[in-house]
């Protein structure tokens, strides 16, 4: 009776075990979910100036790394990466908070940056410091790295030889695919329009989902389909192991190391559960 009620229990915490990680996996990917219509495509430091027949990009982003910031009533500093975009940030990165488009004043911060210089992630509403202006928190995203994100007028551009008017100096573009026909198809545009590389880019949900954004075939036999398809899952799995990773793009790996923590501690607890399961079923046979 004692062997029974030992696997029973050892049963009912894999169970809990088991669940508890998959609810955690499906809240955590289900947080990011409006960031799954988003590619980014990483161009290095690029000139840039927006076509008309490219209504799909949302925005561009510029990263001045190792900026000294400072926060207000607090004898710190700490050195970040400043973000600079043209896009209202309130889709992406699960910020709860908004940062509009026309916000000078506003920024996001990680939590990381938050921690180092408040001692607290409880820091919306406080005001931070760096190139001679001051900032108010608007919101924070919960990353490891330490950055600021604030928004792209000539003003917030520290490096003056940065400050462009006809064109704009980018470190990376951010793609809206929602209306996509095929992979890739708005990057490879953009690429061909402005003279990129166009292997430069990567979607979220490459990072986020288990399975990339990929097109599946018409029909089940077509072995041609199934070899670009292997290619493209070796080519993202090659980016997300060796490719050098930008704040933002190590904002999404990191999300997807949470996540997959959660996948695997599930599958190893229905792994448990399984024999104890059966264990219990023979024990009470026997009764």
């Amino acid at each position: 009776m004692k062997k029974i009620v030992t696997w029973i229990i050892l049963s009912m915490l894999a169970a809990v075990v088991a669940v508890w990680n998959i609810a955690c996996g499906i809240s955590e990917s289900y947080r990011y979910r409006r960031d799954r219509d988003c590619a980014i495509m990483t161009t290095g430091q690029a000139e840039y100036s927006k076509m008309k027949n490219e209504d799909y990009i949302k925005g561009t982003y510029y990263i001045e790394p190792k900026i000294s910031v400072t926060g207000a009533g607090v004898h710190l500093e700490v050195r970040a990466d400043i973000v600079t975009v043209d896009l209202t940030v309130e889709d992406m990165f699960d910020t709860g908070g908004r940062l509009s488009v026309d916000d000078s004043y506003g920024c996001i911060v990680s939590s990381e940056l938050a921690y180092e210089l408040f001692g607290s992630t409880q820091v919306t509403g406080c005001r931070i410091s760096f190139g001679e202006q001051e900032y108010v928190v608007r919101a924070v995203i919960d990353s490891g790295d330490v950055f600021v994100i604030i928004q792209g007028k000539a003003e917030n551009r520290h490096d003056e030889d940065m400050k462009a008017v006809d064109n704009k100096i980018i470190d990376g573009i951010i793609i809206d695919v929602s209306e996509e026909n095929y992979r890739g198809e708005y990057a490879l545009e953009v690429a061909g329009h402005h003279g990129y590389d166009g292997s430069g880019y990567y979607y979220v949900t490459d990072y986020l989902d288990m399975f990339p954004h990929i097109m599946l075939p018409a029909r089940w036999s077509d072995f041609d389909f199934w070899k670009d398809v292997s290619d493209e899952l070796g080519e993202i799995s090659e980016r997300r192991i060796y490719a050098d990773k930008d704040v933002i793009e190590r904002f999404y790996y990191r999300q997807r190391r949470k996540i997959n923590a959660y996948r695997v501690r599930s599958m190893v607890s229905v792994v448990i559960l399984v024999p104890c399961f059966i264990a219990v079923i023979k024990k009470l046979k026997k009764i």
